[in-house]
């Protein structure tokens, strides 16, 4: 099995992620049996393994006779593994461990033929949400599972808007010796549409408004929205509002985005991730202060001294993992000009909804 065929899908909030999942599994392809399940919001392992076992079930993967079986085991499994008679459980030290084991095993054994792909929705929240022991058992479970010999057709793909690393990196500071239980995963950052891709969304979009939006108009709201079908989605949902569909009309509805700190179309939780998750969130913020109030991108050197100026309780080497952070969580990117390191906001949207609402 190669690291190719489990996945880490990420991206900020509203890129998509979970309609990709959606269409997976609705479509499916031949040889693959696709599970989707959204777990932000559980709050323990065991209801994992159980919502795991109604959604085999609300697929029909099983049938009656079987369904009955593998409740009965939910039900009966205790912490003593000689207790289930007549399967091999290994050493597993915790039930929902045998729960989902048993059912990992059942599903395989029905679709002999068929690589069963489960994917779990807001996986990095789920982790981040249990207490660091409990996810630090979860995050293993699964990573030994893949390596299984009789598990070989089982696929994991993880799916978050919160970066999984930001939530590993915690665990280990909590004191849970890890290592790197994602070196086996390709981790596939989710971008925006393309140019043309983006275009031809604004044109479907047009067509079922009936705004009839010119297709230059329909060219700068993709461009203004940095290609991000959330929010291309968002203006012509307000431009249908309007009186009329002009240049007026596109102008108020990205006013009204980047105005809005609490609204459905908020771009605060760039921040509130931030805030939530960074190690040293403060330095992210003088970071993301300082570029956003720049017309071009700025050295590296630039950085670190205006926020030397500003603070005390960094250093050069902690200013460079926080940027680093920043580039590999999708806020900035980088550029190389005279053997300088340059750095910029990776979406104009949020370097002008930062500087409107956050910068000082």
């Amino acid at each position: 099995m190669t690291h190719e065929e489990k996945y880490i899908i990420f991206a900020e909030r509203r890129f998509g992620k979970s309609s990709i999942l959606r269409k997976m599994e609705a479509d499916g392809q031949k040889g693959f049996i696709p599970i989707y399940k959204p777990i932000e919001g559980i709050s323990s392992p065991e209801n994992v393994a159980a919502v795991l076992l109604d959604r085999v079930k609300e697929m029909n993967l099983i049938d009656e006779g079987l369904f009955k079986i593998l409740e009965n085991f939910y039900n009966k499994t205790t912490e003593l593994v000689e207790e289930v008679k007549g399967i091999k459980l290994k050493k597993l030290e915790y039930t929902w461990q045998k729960q989902l084991f048993y059912l990992f095993k059942k599903l395989i054994e029905k679709h002999k033929d068929k690589k069963i792909v489960i994917m779990l929705d807001e996986f990095s929240i789920f982790l981040d949400e249990l207490k660091k022991d409990e996810a630090s058992n979860v995050i293993g479970f699964f990573r030994n599972i893949t390596f299984e010999k009789e598990f070989k057709n089982i696929r994991f793909v993880y799916c978050g808007s919160i970066g999984i690393d930001l939530v590993l990196d915690k665990i280990k500071k909590d004191g849970h010796n890890i290592g790197d239980p994602l070196n086996h995963m390709y981790k596939h950052e989710l971008q925006p549409f393309t140019d043309d891709n983006a275009k031809y969304f604004g044109k479907c979009l047009n067509l079922g408004c009936k705004l009839k939006i010119p297709d230059e108009l329909i060219e700068q709201i993709c461009s203004r929205a940095n290609n991000i079908p959330y929010f291309i989605d968002i203006v012509f949902d307000k431009i249908s509002k309007a009186k009329e569909a002009n240049q007026k009309a596109i102008d108020n509805a990205f006013e009204e985005i980047l105005d809005d700190t609490k609204g459905k179309e908020s771009i605060r939780h760039f921040y509130d991730r931030i805030e939530n998750f960074y190690p040293n969130y403060k330095i992210s913020v003088y970071i993301l202060n300082y570029i956003s109030l720049s017309t071009q991108a700025v050295t590296e050197m630039e950085i670190a001294n205006n926020i030397l100026t500003n603070t005390t309780e960094t250093d050069r080497i902690e200013i460079n993992e926080e940027i680093e952070r920043l580039r590999n969580d999708g806020y900035l990117f980088r550029i190389i000009k005279g053997g300088e390191r340059l750095y910029d906001f990776k979406y104009s949207l949020l370097k002008l909804w930062w500087k409107m609402n956050k910068a000082y």
